[in-house]
């Protein structure tokens, strides 16, 4: 009787535990193991579901999403690139170094991992959703997302290697100036009253704020606020690009990323397209941005 009670007392719990994994969207799925290349160039080695979504341009993993959401998130991804692709005028696509055994953009949708990241490396990215459908902000996410991303995917698959050459504050840059052309849910420095007020609070800090000093993720002053960082990253490659600033274009960016691919290195190819050094770069950036602030309409 004691033995038909326990068994009674663990079915009556199993069958509540399974109630409320059908009830609760965050309960993760029971995923098929089976490895990707983010296992390989990022830190997190996770299972998917074993029902990827193949499209023109990408393939979407994902460790529980619906076939909707891969469906919609690649759709996304391959406007964006396709986008991506006018603007640094790329039109042939043979040139690009994908890692061996791919040849297309690899997406994670990262549902049920508790690491809330969008992450991008050579072959692809990362992005975390929470929501039951991409609508609304987190249609604007996905977006902001799918464009900063693929652009640092861009640069991989020019240069064709695990480590980009490219300097944090230029790449970072580079890759939320495009994702700030289509969305506007990225807060950028468009006033001179934001640079004095930054440049006041940093006087003390390592670096004194300035961004073209983090040249490595490990330049980063202690406790730094990395989101108001980026947007000073996207100030300083906006000014590179806009015809009050130095008039460049996406193509001496791209240019640059061949030329790294080719070996020179990020200073000396920097120089060679933008017409000045980065050591000048960072010494004159606050005159620069005051005088560029100030001009703003």
């Amino acid at each position: 009787m004691l033995s038909r009670i326990i068994f009674l007392a663990f079915l009556a719990v199993v069958i509540v535990c399974a109630g409320c994994k059908k009830n609760n969207p965050t309960s993760p799925p029971i995923p098929q193991v089976i490895d990707g290349l983010w296992t390989v160039y990022t830190p997190f080695n996770w299972p998917h579901d074993g029902q990827p979504y193949t499209s023109t341009f990408c393939v979407v993993y994902s460790d529980g999403a619906s076939y909707e959401m891969k469906q919609q998130m690649a759709a996304i991804a391959d406007t964006r690139f396709r986008q991506i692709l006018h603007l640094f005028n790329i039109r042939d696509l043979s040139g690009f170094i994908y890692p061996s055994g791919n040849s297309k953009i690899e997406i994670y949708i990262n549902r049920h991992h508790p690491e809330n990241i969008a992450w991008a490396y050579w072959g692809g990215f990362i992005i975390t959703i929470r929501s039951s459908a991409i609508i609304g902000h987190y249609y604007d996410y996905a977006v902001y997302t799918a464009r900063h991303e693929l652009t640092h995917d861009l640069e991989f698959l020019i240069e064709g290697r695990e480590v980009l050459r490219s300097e944090v504050w230029f790449k970072e840059g580079i890759a939320v100036r495009v994702g700030c052309i289509e969305s506007t849910g990225w807060q950028t420095i468009d006033n001179l009253s934001e640079l004095e007020l930054w440049i006041t609070q940093n006087q003390n800090v390592p670096g004194q704020g300035n961004p073209i000093k983090i040249h490595l993720h490990g330049d980063f002053p202690p406790g730094a606020d990395r989101h108001r960082y980026y947007q000073f990253f996207e100030l300083a490659v906006r000014y590179l690009l806009d015809p009050r600033g130095m008039g460049k274009s996406f193509q001496d960016v791209k240019w640059l990323f061949y030329d790294m691919r080719e070996g020179r290195s990020f200073p000396a190819a920097f120089q060679e397209h933008f017409g000045i050094s980065v050591g000048d770069y960072e010494r004159e950036f606050y005159d620069r941005m005051r005088i560029y602030l100030g001009s703003v309409p």
